[in-house]
């Protein structure tokens, strides 16, 4: 009986321990919903000490609380059952101005099969439920996007910054495999294997990892370029997810090739300059023939001789940089120089100029001419029509100034301007050069036939001769004769080769 006394002594000294020492709070209320007894903790719920609370109801102890629980109360009383996990918010008595929360459960108490009162276990979830508050506010307004995978590799979680990024919402995507979703594809289209796949390493290696240079494939299809860090889960030394944070490097990636296309062009700039400081242009020459009748001609085209043995650079590496870079005059010079004193020898020649030299290559021309005793009437200057339409008013003093010395005048590329027909009476032309765009595939291409048919005959009514480039194949070359094409150009009908010592050198 001693033994029984003294270890029911202890058990009741260790509830009274558990009782006041716990952080969960316990209270008990009874029939009239008095205060009865309560712990430490549950009295810090309620914002003030034990002793102010024991004996007073409910409704005077936590008045901001009692619409809340009020029915609840009653209904535990009146039905005997309990009432798990309640989520009550509002002020504590002893922090009013700092909104709380508390997860509650309510228990019928019974005597001999009688309801004597509640008991109440309580807990303070404020901290959680403001940090879950803080992360959910940083997580949604973050930059970047974020998600989250299970162990399996499925979406559990997407932000709002990730679903804007791929275009998928979180809704669309949970529960799906993200590696075959957005992640199971390269920049090139090629497949990007699991066992490839960074992301599913994350996983089974459980180690963080850091990309700069992959894609996710959007819900449209197309391919975004990211950058980002990914993290596992880990539980008890268990992966059980991955923490995926990302951003699109789309605009980064632009300004990556921006800075690399400056440096090409800088690098050309000095390969430019040292090609005419030494001489390296060289002119080829292509037939341009006639398809109806007439004096054939050659177009001079210009290439640069580049330093390894054998390596001519085609203009379209070179020109551009030229024009940006202000050196496009120089070379200009060069070619009108080379192509005047090659037409003194008797030949009909055609050169490209810029649209910037047409401001100033007018007296050069004629001192080229008159030097070299060149017929003015050997030489046509191609121009395109988007250069002219750069400066109309030049434009115009330009063509009437080489009709003046009596050269002739080409638009080039005609047809892909937006001013062809305003300015063609304008401009004292002597042909017309159908752009290869309207050639190529001109055998099976309805819309390419009559945009042919309906250049040669606005060239007809001005007075004008037609030139097609680009012909590659003797059907191509019958319709152009049976549309009445006055002249041809292309690889079918002579390919360029070198010009051979055309004239004087570079002055």
């Amino acid at each position: 009986m001693e033994h029984a006394h003294r270890e029911a002594a202890e058990n009741l000294a260790l509830l009274e321990t558990l009782h006041s020492a716990s952080p969960v709070g316990f209270g008990f209320v009874d029939r009239d919903l008095r205060v009865v007894s309560l712990n430490a903790a549950l009295a810090s719920v309620n914002g003030t000490a034990i002793e102010s609370q024991l004996g007073r109801r409910v409704a005077d102890v936590v008045p901001e609380l009692w619409s809340q629980l009020e029915p609840v109360f009653r209904g535990v009383l009146e039905t005997g059952t309990s009432v798990i996990n309640i989520e009550l918010n509002g002020p504590a008595v002893g922090d009013p101005a700092t909104a709380h929360h508390w997860l509650a459960s309510y228990y019928p108490v019974r005597s001999d099969d009688e309801i004597i009162g509640i008991g109440i276990v309580a807990v303070d979830t404020t901290e959680r439920r403001q940090a879950e508050a803080l992360r959910t506010t940083i997580v949604d307004n973050m930059a970047e996007g974020l998600f989250t995978l299970d162990a399996e590799g499925c979406l559990t979680f997407l932000n709002a910054s990730g679903a804007e990024i791929l275009g998928w919402t979180e809704a669309e995507l949970l529960g799906s495999s993200m590696h075959s979703v957005v992640h199971n594809q390269h920049a090139d289209g090629s497949p990007n294997p699991e066992s490839e796949c960074e992301l599913l390493k994350v996983r089974s290696q459980g180690r963080t990892i850091r990309v700069t240079g992959d894609v996710f494939t959007r819900k449209d299809g197309t391919i975004v370029p990211v950058a980002y860090s990914a993290a596992p889960l880990v539980d008890d030394s268990t992966v059980v997810g991955v923490v995926v944070v990302f951003r699109d490097t789309s605009e980064e990636r632009a300004a990556e090739e921006r800075v690399q296309r400056e440096l090409a062009a800088l690098a050309w700039v000095g390969r430019i300059r040292e090609a005419l400081d030494e001489d390296r242009l060289i002119l080829y020459s292509q037939p341009i023939v006639p398809l109806q009748g007439g004096d054939a001609s050659e177009e001079l085209l210009v290439r640069m001789i580049g330093r390894r043995r054998g390596e001519i650079i085609l203009p379209g590496s070179f020109i551009p940089i030229a024009e940006r870079f202000g050196m496009i005059g120089e070379i200009d010079r060069w070619v009108i120089t080379q192509a005047i004193h090659f037409a003194a020898r008797g030949h009909r020649v055609e050169v490209n100029l810029s649209a910037q030299s047409i401001h100033y290559v007018l007296p050069l021309i004629e001192r080229e001419l008159r030097d070299s005793g060149a017929d003015p009437a050997n030489l046509v200057v191609e121009i395109t029509e988007t250069a002219l339409m750069q400066d109309v008013h030049a434009g115009e003093i330009f063509a009437q100034g080489l009709a003046d010395i009596g050269c002739g005048l080409s638009l080039d590329d005609f047809g892909t301007g937006f001013a062809s027909f305003t300015y063609l009476k304008r401009l004292p032309l002597r042909s017309l050069k159908i752009d290869i765009e309207f050639v190529r595939s001109l055998t099976t291409n309805p819309a390419n036939q009559h945009i042919v048919k309906s250049i040669v005959h606005l060239a007809r009514g001005f007075g004008y001769d037609t030139i097609a480039e680009g012909i590659e194949d003797e059907d191509t070359l019958a319709l152009l004769r049976k549309y009445g094409v006055d002249y041809g150009q292309g690889h079918l009908l002579g390919r360029p080769a070198p010009l051979v010592n055309p004239g004087r050198a570079r002055s």
